[in-house]
């Protein structure tokens, strides 16, 4: 399939930011609340700019270049982002990669969907290439580059390598760098703004819905210090210089969940899912303190089997389930920024000044309850209430 070296590639990108990025602001001198901050100004971004951009890029067919043009500033934004320092132009030039960074994975599903037409149930094969050019680039950077002990210049080097390589890809296979035939959900948007405001649409939404979307939204608040602050937790907690591979273990973790989703939805539904899901969450995030060195933070990426690989699929199902058909756009709008985007930005906002205040250990424990409380309060008040369909 032509989009599986790009994925590859794209995710290979992931697999540096996601792990180093946290490490590189710290080594550029912020404070844990300023690199909070600026991570929290890279999600809202990242979320911001792809929304206003990607229904012209449908609209226009316009997957190929964008993603090209996504790469070429990511291999060239790095080197002005480390060396330049300052907490303005470190966020404006943040802000600018968060553009690309986040940009680029809904484009590369669209086209992905596009290319596969009628196949597009092989998604998940082509899919699985980004894992594991996530896992190939974490275990490299971990085991022969070493960004622990590697100088600025290196670190530099290995964020701009594989967005190059991305936009290369993009541009010599034949077929990607060529306009689209517009995306199918572009039509359904264009009918729903004819008949209605974005707004208005949310009365269109059962009840179940918005229950679904609050644990969602919970389970990616607690998510946030295995996810931004993981690989300081690690570095400056814990002492280690396992970043890498424990992101890597991670991931690996996930692979199998996510072939098998379908299964456990057909058997279990996704409310379920989402409620075991989020439980899970609490359970991986306390597992970091109550075991707070190298075991326990690998029995707790093992988690991220159920906080991702069954996560993540069951919540795109439970959206297109409980979402009106023709608002199948405005509900996945929702679930990207209200859900994911508005959990992990407060959990940044929030989680910087919890370690400059209060350390790790209060970080993890305070955040891990978010879950919990979500899951008892499911329980209490909606349980009884919900049918599965």
């Amino acid at each position: 399939m032509k989009m599986s070296a790009p994925i590859f590639l794209l995710f290979a990108i992931y697999g540096v930011i996601n792990v180093y990025l946290p490490l590189v602001l710290r080594s550029m001198g912020f404070t844990p609340s300023h690199v909070g901050y600026l991570l929290a100004l890279f999600e809202i971004a990242g979320l911001v700019f792809p929304f206003l951009l990607s229904p012209f890029i449908s609209k226009k067919g316009l997957h190929g270049p964008f993603l090209f043009i996504s790469g070429i500033i990511l291999s060239l934004l790095p080197f002005p982002l480390v060396k330049i320092g300052g907490f303005t132009m470190t966020a404006i030039l943040l802000a600018m990669y968060a553009t690309g960074y986040k940009g680029i994975v809904p484009v590369s599903d669209s086209m992905t969907n596009l290319l596969l037409g009628d196949e597009h149930t092989k998604y998940g094969r082509v899919r699985v290439m980004g894992s594991i050019g996530f896992v190939l680039m974490s275990l490299f950077l971990q085991f022969i580059v070493k960004p622990e002990q590697a100088s600025q210049n290196t670190i530099i080097f290995w964020m701009c390598i594989p967005s190059l390589l991305f936009a290369l890809s993009i541009l010599f296979i034949p077929g990607l760098i060529k306009r689209q035939p517009p995306d199918a959900e572009v039509h359904v948007e264009t009918e729903f703004e004819e008949k209605k405001s974005f707004f208005n649409a949310f009365k269109n939404f059962p009840k179940v819905f918005w229950v679904g979307l609050f644990l969602i939204f919970c389970g990616y608040l607690g998510m946030t210090p295995s996810q931004r602050f993981f690989s300081m937790y690690i570095y400056e907690y814990l002492g280690l210089q396992a970043s890498g591979f424990l992101w890597a273990l991670a991931a690996i973790a996930e692979i199998p969940f996510m072939f098998f989703a379908n299964r456990f939805l057909r058997r279990y539904g996704s409310m379920k899912l989402l409620v075991f899901g989020t439980f899970f969450v609490f359970v991986r995030i306390i597992t970091y303190i109550l075991i707070p060195n190298f075991t326990g933070a690998l029995i707790a990426q093992l988690f991220n089997a159920f906080t991702y690989g069954l996560y993540h699929p069951a919540a795109i199902f439970f959206v297109a389930e409980h979402t009106p058909r023709k608002n199948l756009v405005v509900g996945m709008t929702l679930y990207s920024i209200v859900a994911i985007g508005a959990g992990s930005i407060i959990g940044n906002l929030i989680g910087g000044l919890v370690i400059e205040h209060f350390g790790y250990p209060v970080l993890f424990t305070s955040f891990s309850f978010v879950p919990l409380l979500a899951v008892i309060l499911y329980f209490i008040f909606f349980k009884k209430g919900y049918r599965q369909k």
